[in-house]
């Protein structure tokens, strides 16, 4: 799925690096910034 600079994101739910579960509902109302970071040694 590719967006739009500036759109809203779909709704989603991941775990944090930390087990918690996290919902993008959660935040919003307020502004948020979503960055995917590639796993440790994975080489990516």
């Amino acid at each position: 799925m590719e967006l739009q600079a500036g759109s809203a994101a779909p709704e989603f739910t991941l775990a944090s690096h930390t087990d918690q579960k996290l919902s993008l509902a959660s935040f919003r109302g307020r502004p948020t910034v979503v960055a995917f970071l590639p796993f440790a040694f994975t080489g990516g």
